[in-house]
């Protein structure tokens, strides 16, 4: 796999931002589209240059990549939007992007937004809770005491109660049952972590995390959503998950779990961070916690 670029982006009267997942073979669309989220331009009114003095670069081409045009790890790229090109993009250059699809925050998020980006709506949060229990429950060699934290029953009774969160293993059983790739852009760290990714699947969905509750990420058009299954060769999808990410992070909509203070709702007892939440329900059983 191709080393990702350094790239550096100047637009809108001198600021300056990193482009991010970009390798010599990434597609010129690509490139389009990176910086299209990041500066607004859409890709059809874009005007790029680069070096000194800055000289125009031709990015109109769909089959080219970076690697076969003059831009190299370490340039300044220099938006500037060509407004003497129509508002409107030619239809064979519709620019779109993910949005984040709220669900509720009712302990059963992540099955609601698997839901979602799976099968369309999330009224099958509670059979896909159950499912993730019967695929854990059928294979305890994979599904020990160890890799649990409980034994296999144990855990598989308590996934069951529609008060107890899904997370990562969760995630990694709907990966494999589907077949496909759950990408997690996780708001906090600005990282993407990609369940069944040495599987190599063909499609991917997309999910937001941010600390302790999963939204869904979705393309949609006059409110209605028309796509939330993606090829994984596709990285503008990849790109556009990670900046909806960033700009959470930004306005903090995320939860630090190492320093976020809490409260056991069963026997009032303060606590901070989820090692302690983690330690307190083990000690005494109780599931249930409210951030203060």
């Amino acid at each position: 796999m191709s080393k990702p670029l350094v790239l550096r982006c100047q637009y809108g009267g001198g600021q300056r931002k990193v482009l991010n997942n970009l390798t010599v073979s990434s597609k010129l669309s690509e490139l389009r589209q990176a910086i299209f989220l990041l500066t607004d331009v859409a890709p059809h009114r874009q005007k790029v240059m680069s070096g000194f003095p800055p000289k125009e670069i031709n990015i109109c081409s769909q089959d080219d990549t970076i690697g076969d045009i003059s831009i190299r790890s370490g340039d300044t790229l220099i938006i500037e939007e060509n407004k003497s090109e129509p508002k409107e993009a030619p239809a064979n250059e519709k620019s779109s992007k993910l949005v984040r699809k709220v669900v509720p925050a009712d302990n059963s998020c992540l099955f609601a937004s698997l839901s979602l980006v799976m099968l369309s709506d999330t009224s099958f949060a509670n059979e896909l809770r159950q499912l993730a229990a019967t695929c854990i429950a059928q294979d305890p060699v994979a599904y020990n005491e160890a890799f649990l934290g409980k034994t296999n029953s144990e855990y598989c009774q308590w996934l069951s109660q529609p008060d107890h969160w899904g997370g990562a293993i969760e995630l990694n059983v709907f990966a494999k049952h589907y077949q496909m790739e759950i990408d997690v852009a996780d708001i906090q760290s600005g990282r993407i972590d990609r369940f069944g990714e040495d599987e190599h699947y063909d499609n991917r969905v997309f999910l937001l995390y941010d600390g302790i509750h999963y939204d869904a990420l979705a393309l949609e058009e006059n409110d209605v959503i028309t796509q939330t299954v993606f090829p994984t060769t596709d990285m503008n999808r990849q790109i556009e998950a990670l900046a909806i990410a960033e700009d959470c992070k930004k306005q903090r909509q995320y939860t630090d779990l190492a320093g976020f203070s809490l409260r056991c709702l069963v026997c009032n007892t303060p606590l901070k961070g989820q090692t302690q939440a983690q330690q307190h329900a083990k000690e005494t059983g109780h599931m249930n916690f409210g951030e203060v």
